[in-house]
């Protein structure tokens, strides 16, 4: 068995989770049951997120907290080993998902603000491993090797933040407008660390190191502009998603390979770190259309949506790397092209009693990734691409009971999806341990929710006579 599998195994599996498509994460509570198709019906503090204008609806304050999400991940990866054997890990975690308020200023009448705080997107990872002393296996690949040695740590970190306020403002008695501006913070830090070190007939030793990582922050702001209008027989909304504005940006990438006790006596030393390096984050224009349609008591929830592409850019410009022993240069390069998707989703709303309403939904989530450089490919010196981009399913099932002046909700939502990528590997140092196959990762997601909304005055929200909500009163009854 050859030792990159030792090593390059867990690197694979969770690069791919940092980097998340457009439908990956949903905001409020009956938005996330609804899988986010909300745009012409959204009726709790998910308007700030997927249309403002619907804040408009809203004629008292009402406070909201996601209070808590649990996270289910399951990752496989099929006939990764060259003998078929499959590769696997789960993980189970809380994460902080929205807070959020509605609130009016006296000198403007008639005008719906709020406030929102929500984690956009978390994930991290700490991971390490090592073999056992192994006996050589393949002798024929490396003759005068009697035992080798390998390892690997691989640490992964995203954090994006954002904080905003929302507007809306009724046109008339059926049209409102409204726009939500979010300042975001973006701090995606990565690095992977392998060893190799074999022992020769002879006793002599060959250690390998290579230590790769980069780290980018990216400070800016997303603005949202929605529309909605609600007839007697349908809610209808329009939610459009201007491209990310950054304002601030910098990047850090470093680099150390050592080989040291060579029997070919080409030993090597590369040490190169790069502080406040040229970073770049792209995000996409956005468009969303919805639409609710009630039957009965019951409400049945449409969705479309569409991002534009980006051509191919370099989120990081890494200078050219440079070595102590060599005189040969590295050039790494960490690019990113994204093509324009379609999404789609539906939700159904069902009315139980006075006191107790069900949700279920489906939602698409397809990759919008052309390049995808992640800290797998920056370590690997094949050229090979090795872009690992997933299309998603998402389910939702879940319940909202009304207690006095709270309303509780609870559910969970299903992620499923999987990835066809060529597995390959090669290093300089070590020709003769090219790997080359095709495998596929499945992924899976169970996300638990358990959050609350407190009413803060009499009445909760009316979205138009043909969809009017009771009052709290009423519901108290």
């Amino acid at each position: 068995m050859k030792p990159q599998i030792f090593i390059f195994f867990f690197c694979f599996i969770f690069s791919v989770n940092a980097q998340t498509n457009y439908k990956y994460e949903n905001f409020g509570n009956r938005s996330i049951l609804l899988n986010g198709n909300v745009t012409g019906s959204v009726d709790d503090l998910g308007a700030t997120y997927y249309n403002p204008a619907r804040l408009a609806l809203v004629e008292d304050p009402v406070f909201s907290i996601n209070a808590k999400i649990y996270q289910l991940t399951d990752t496989k990866i099929d006939n990764y080993l060259l003998d078929g054997s499959n590769l696997s890990t789960s993980s189970f975690e809380g994460l902080p998902s929205m807070v959020s308020g509605t609130f009016k200023l006296k000198l403007l009448e008639g005008h719906q603000f709020a406030y929102a705080l929500m984690s956009r997107n978390r994930f991290e990872v700490d991971l390490s491993y090592s073999s056992e002393i192994i006996e050589n296996e393949f002798s024929e690949d490396l003759p005068n090797v009697d035992n080798y040695f390998a390892s690997t740590s691989l640490n992964n970190r995203l954090r994006e933040n954002w904080f905003g306020v929302s507007w809306a403002k009724s046109i008339t008695e059926n049209f409102s407008i409204g726009a939500s501006l979010f300042a975001s913070y973006y701090n995606y830090t990565t690095g992977n660390t392998e060893q190799f070190t074999s022992i020769d007939q002879t006793g002599q030793v060959t250690s390998y190191t290579n230590k790769v990582g980069f780290g980018q922050k990216s400070y800016g702001a997303f603005l949202k502009i929605g529309a909605a209008y609600v007839l007697e027989s349908i809610e209808l909304g329009l939610n459009i998603d201007l491209p990310y504005l950054e304002v601030y940006s910098e990047g850090e990438f470093y680099n150390e390979e050592l080989l040291a006790g060579s029997i070919t006596n080409d030993d090597i030393f590369t040490l190169n770190r790069f502080d406040d390096i040229k970073s770049k984050r792209k995000y996409p224009f956005g468009t969303s259309i919805g639409a609710g349609i009630p039957y009965k008591k019951h409400k049945l929830h449409l969705n479309i949506s569409w991002n534009a592409a980006i051509s191919e850019y370099a989120r990081l410009e890494i200078p050219v790397i440079e070595s102590e022993t060599e005189e040969d240069v590295y050039q790494y390069k960490y690019e990113e092209k994204l093509k324009s998707t379609i999404n789609f989703g539906f939700g159904a709303e069902i009315y139980i009693n006075p006191k107790l309403n069900a949700y279920g939904s489906f939602s698409t989530d397809f990759s919008p990734y052309d390049i995808n450089t992640s800290i797998i490919e920056l370590s690997n010196q094949s050229e090979e691409r090795i872009d690992i981009n997933s299309d998603y399913y998402h389910y939702g099932l879940g319940v909202n009971f009304k207690y006095k002046r709270t309303n509780f909700i609870l559910g969970t939502v299903f992620t499923h999806g999987k990835s066809d990528f060529y597995n390959s590997y090669e290093q300089e140092q070590f020709p003769e341990l090219f790997i080359g196959q095709d495998s596929t990762i499945k992924y899976s997601r169970w996300r638990f929710l358990v959050g609350f909304e407190l009413l803060l005055l009499d009445r909760k929200i009316n979205v138009g006579s043909s969809t009017e909500i009771t009052k709290q009163k009423k519901d108290i009854n």
